[in-house]
């Protein structure tokens, strides 16, 4: 949840807000099955109606692609909002105005920020109106086949020499500040400066087309080549992609996406019909760039140099992509030949042999295999060892999951070696398994599933699932158990859709989703017994495994505590087994 946003507002646009009715508006449902509606899903491509929206839990879940949420994520997805920008529209639907920051200092800064972007607005006007009088400037887009049609949709410009825009806007000391601040002029030994001269200039915009910085590029064979605006309140290289506006701006469902080096390469594609190219800002691909681009596209595509250069920049993207890789996007690695860029091939060639390299891109596990292989022999023992190792070095640093499997069973076929078993990541996983395995996790990821879709429930928990130190996996699942029946007696309305938002950023929120659309068929009137029975099962198994760790314990050290003396014979001899709080 955003900071500024207090806890009740967020429950009370939930409450008011019917999903429904908000989706149906830009998605028309085709079929209604109880008290699901279902249409075909708005983030991937399909033909049949696999979206489902639950008016009863006010939550959506696509069995298709599996995207899930509430009407927060559904605008933050659909409309490609920000959180507080979702919230703000659905406020706003229901007559409620945003609360504001009670900080003075917060609510100038916003108004700062928003006043900056208009002064980067103007800059960018400036520089495509100097364009108009620059022939030479004019004539170099002529030459790199840029059409004015591509001039304008990309706002194309120039910078003149000097310090023409300095003594255009910079005629106070406020106005020098924001010029500053945006980081188109430099300050240096008392003087101000522009930052850009004699370029051609790519105006940067954010995915809302807010101008948020520039990129400028020489027409001869001086350096700096091409010169970037720094780091600014508004503009994070890291973050941000060029051209991503423009791409969203014609596209609602992207097949794929292509991630390319250069502001000229991804114009040149545009405007040769490759219209789903982004190119990264002077800075290797980021988690950030990766995970921003996973809520528009199923696939994502790498286009590198073949030099050296750009196989390093290939394995460094991987290795960035690995610790975040979701299982339903794929990623491809396609590399050029040496002195080519996307820019002289998408020329030479035209889009649809361009277009049969993208389709004939090394997947991720075909590059990363690939790689390992460079300097091993795979012939002798040493050299399988070696391979194995180096595999298993970034193996473990995979989200556990279907990708991760499958890639340990392709290093199993190509050493011949069997059962490898990959180390888990670091960081530790969240709460339970998507499909819980075996009976213990079976029947607490069942009580969960209860619990998340029906919160009611929690007036039947009268004590909280008792936590046992050697039982690590089902202590998460107990802990979130608890969580959900806490949160449920302390606010009656709470339902689906309000609980997602309530753990949004803590580590069990992803679960929330699969949770929330757990396959149940259990008639509504047996839904409180199904509840009071699975407790009972959990409890039953939490005594007797705790039976059998005392008895273990008595084995081998032929003696136990008095307390565990006394609890060993409680569990055993007790007559209501399914009442006792020692589970």
């Amino acid at each position: 949840m955003a900071d500024h946003i207090p806890k009740e507002f967020l429950e009370l646009v939930l409450q008011r807000t019917d999903l429904v009715s908000l989706v149906d508006a830009r998605v028309p449902f085709r079929k209604k099955t109880g008290s699901n509606f279902f249409a075909c899903c708005p983030f991937h491509s399909e033909k049949t109606a696999s979206f489902s929206v639950s008016q009863a839990k006010q939550f959506y879940y696509c069995f298709g692609c599996g995207a899930h949420g509430n009407a927060i994520d559904f605008l933050i997805h659909y409309d490609r909002l920000s959180f507080p920008e979702a919230v703000e529209a659905l406020a706003k639907q229901i007559g409620l105005t945003l609360p504001q920051k009670t900080s003075t200092k917060s609510q100038e800064k916003t108004l700062s920020l928003q006043h900056l972007y208009g002064v980067l607005e103007k800059v960018a006007a400036f520089y495509q109106s100097q364009l108009q009088q620059m022939p030479a400037a004019k004539e170099y887009f002529k030459q790199r086949g840029i059409s004015e049609d591509i001039v304008k949709i990309f706002h194309l410009g120039y910078s003149p020499r000097g310090d023409a825009l300095l003594q255009s806007f910079g005629k106070t000391a406020q106005s020098l500040k924001e010029l500053q601040d945006t980081g188109v002029i430099n300050h240096k030994e008392g003087k101000y400066y522009d930052r850009f001269r004699e370029r051609i200039m790519f105006p940067i915009q954010d995915r809302r087309g807010r101008f948020i910085g520039f990129g400028g590029r020489v027409m001869d064979k001086s350096e700096p080549k091409y010169l970037n605006s720094p780091e600014t309140a508004l503009f994070q290289k890291g973050h941000e992609l060029y051209g991503l506006y423009q791409v969203l701006k014609i596209h609602r469902q992207l097949p794929r996406l292509l991630i390319v080096e250069g502001y000229m390469d991804m114009i040149a594609l545009y405007q040769h019909g490759i219209s789903y190219a982004v190119a990264t800002l002077g800075t290797a691909t980021t988690a950030y760039h990766v995970q921003s681009l996973f809520r528009y596209t199923p696939e994502i595509v790498f286009c590198f140099d073949g030099d050296n250069a750009g196989r390093r920049a290939a394995w460094r993207a991987l290795q960035v992509i690995f610790p975040i890789i979701p299982d339903n996007v794929q990623f491809r690695f396609m590399f050029l030949p040496e002195g080519d860029d996307p820019d002289s091939i998408v020329r030479r060639e035209g889009k649809t042999a361009f277009e049969k390299r993208i389709q004939d891109a090394q997947t991720l596990s075909q590059y990363f295999f690939q790689s390992l292989t460079t300097d091993i022999d795979l012939t002798t023992p040493d050299g399988k060892a070696r391979y194995i190792n180096a595999a298993f070095e970034h193996l473990k640093t995979l989200p556990e999951g279907i990708f991760k499997k499958t890639l340990s069973q392709e290093l199993e076929q190509k050493t011949g070696a069997k059962g490898l078993q990959p180390p888990k990541a670091n960081k530790m996983q969240t709460a339970l398994p998507a499909r819980p395995t075996g009976k213990r996790s079976t029947i607490l990821g069942h009580a969960l599933a209860l619990l998340v879709q029906h919160p009611e429930l929690a007036q039947y928990a009268d004590e909280p699932l008792t936590l046992d130190q050697d039982q690590a996996g089902d202590n998460l699942g107990k802990a979130l158990f608890n969580q959900i029946v806490e949160l449920a007696k302390a606010n009656t309305q709470l339902n689906s859709a309000l609980l997602f938002e309530l753990l949004r950023g803590q580590p069990e929120e992803k679960w929330i989703g699969t949770l929330a659309n757990k396959e149940l068929s259990i008639p509504k009137l047996g839904i409180k017994a199904e509840f009071l029975d699975t407790l009972q099962q959990i409890r039953k198994q939490s005594r007797e495994q705790t039976i059998k760790k005392l008895l273990e314990k008595k084995r081998l050290l032929e003696t136990l505590s008095p307390e565990e003396e006394n609890l060993l014979k409680h569990l055993i001899y007790n007559k209501k087994p399914d009442t006792e709080t020692s589970s």
